[in-house]
Order: C-alpha cells, then structure tokens, then sequence
C-alpha cells in the first residue's frame, strides 16, 4: 500500500512539473514574441529555460504566433496548474507552492535590467492565485487574467473562418499533449525513478521579488495586487519576505497615498 501511495505521489509531481513546465514555455514565448516586437536582437540577450525543451511542441514556423494567442496560451496553462495542485495532503501543497513559487522567482529575477517590464510581469499574479489555489474555478482564473493582465480576445469575437480555425488547431494541440503526457507518465511509472523537478532558475528570487514590486507599485493604480503580491510571498516564503524589510503594507499604503 505504502509503495503505491509513494508511486501515486511521484507521479502526481511528474504531472505538476510538466504543468508548471508547460507554464514557463508559455511565459518565454509570450517574452520573447514582445521584446521581438521592439527589438528584432531581442532573442539574443533573453535567456531560455523552457523552449525548445523536449516538452516545448510548438512550431512558429508552420503557426507563428500572436499577442492573443500567447496570452491565451498562458492563461490555458494557469487552468491547468489550478487542477494540478488540488492535493488533499495540506503539508505537502504547501511545500509543492513554496517550491514551485520560489522556481518562479528566481525565473523573474532573471529578466534583467535590459528586458522592460510589461505583460510578463502582469501574469505572475493569475499564475499564484492559480497554483496557490487562492481561486475556486476557471472562470475566476479568467476573471484575474482580465483583472491584471488585460480582457483577451474570446472565441465569440472571432469570424465564423477564424472559430473553425482555432477550434481544429486547438482540439490537435489539445490531443498531442494529452497524448504525449500519458505517454510520458506511463514510461515515467515504469522506470520506478524518483520525480526531479525542473529548475527554471536564472536569477536570484529576491530579484525577482524586488522587480514584481517596483512594477505593480508602478502599474496598478490600486494597492491590492501589490498586498496580494506581498501577502502570498510573506505566506509561502517567509524567509524571502524577511530579506526585504522595506517591502510593507505600510510602505504600500504610503506609496499609493503620495501616488493619488
């Protein structure tokens, strides 16, 4: 029993990594397509850790993407973690959020003083809520992404030509990765290996806790993103919130009352 309590857990990591996985592809793609819309060398000073991994299935070359396509893409990924989190064990949901939040971190704090903060950043917000499960559905999920990031172009917007389109296109995506992640999960299942959680990292996570501040102090023009921004690290990364005793409620409260 225990073993099979052991293997159901392993694999259930594997599924999350490959979610949260799938999630930061979605990220660098949406980066790299917005620096690449400014800046043609954009693609030579971003670092990757995500595209053009064995996970990473798109080609841009037969489907170049879009603005809307991108955000889409990430806001479909936010879905997908909020299912993959829901364990019943609450000790190990915790250590899951820490881990993966803090893999997101220091993901940011790799973005570098050259890349301008922009959507990228917005999107931390439904991706936490998402994986923290601070939201109870999809719709919520929706709701954030317009809330923070910007509404996206929904299905009932599109031309009759473009629904079918993208209706086929994402049914095939939809299909190959369902696919692919049983297949994947079957050969891991049979290995008998031990989960190893990918690292995203490319920065400090204090960097990158210090960069989603100064940008939704900038951004927002209400205080409550940057509280829940505060609230979810001081929760799940004491330790980091600690690091940074100029990062307050009260220190928000002051900015956004000189902001008015």
């Amino acid at each position: 029993m225990g073993t099979h309590i052991q293997t159901t857990i392993q694999v259930r990591m594997k599924g999350l990594d490959d979610v949260f996985h799938r999630t930061i592809i979605a990220l660098e793609r949406l980066e790299m397509f917005l620096e690449i819309e400014k800046n043609q060398e954009a693609k030579d000073i971003i670092e990757q850790t995500a595209i053009k991994t064995d996970r990473d299935l798109h080609d841009d070359e037969k489907n170049p993407p879009n603005r809307e396509l991108l955000f889409g893409e990430v806001q479909l990924q936010c879905s997908a973690l909020y299912f993959q989190t829901k364990f019943d064990d609450k000790e190990m949901f915790e250590k899951t959020v820490r881990y993966f939040l803090n893999d997101l971190l220091e993901w940011y704090g790799g973005r570098g003083e050259q890349v301008e903060p922009n959507e990228v950043e917005n999107f931390f917000l439904p991706i936490v809520v998402s994986l923290s499960r601070q939201i109870t559905s999809v719709a919520d999920i929706m709701e954030a992404v317009e809330k923070y990031v910007g509404k996206i172009k929904g299905l009932e917007d599109y031309s009759d030509e473009e629904k079918e389109l993208a209706v086929i296109e994402g049914f095939k995506a939809f299909v190959l990765a369902d696919h692919n992640t049983k297949e994947a999960n079957k050969a891991f299942e049979e290995s008998g290996e031990d989960v190893v959680l990918t690292s995203h990292k490319r920065g400090d996570s204090i960097d990158g806790y210090k960069r989603l501040y100064l940008t939704f102090c900038n951004v927002y023009e209400e205080a409550i993103p940057v509280k829940l921004l505060v609230l979810t690290i001081s929760n799940y990364l004491p330790e980091l919130a600690e690091q940074c005793p100029e990062i307050s409620n009260e220190a928000i409260d002051t900015f956004f009352e000189e902001k008015k």
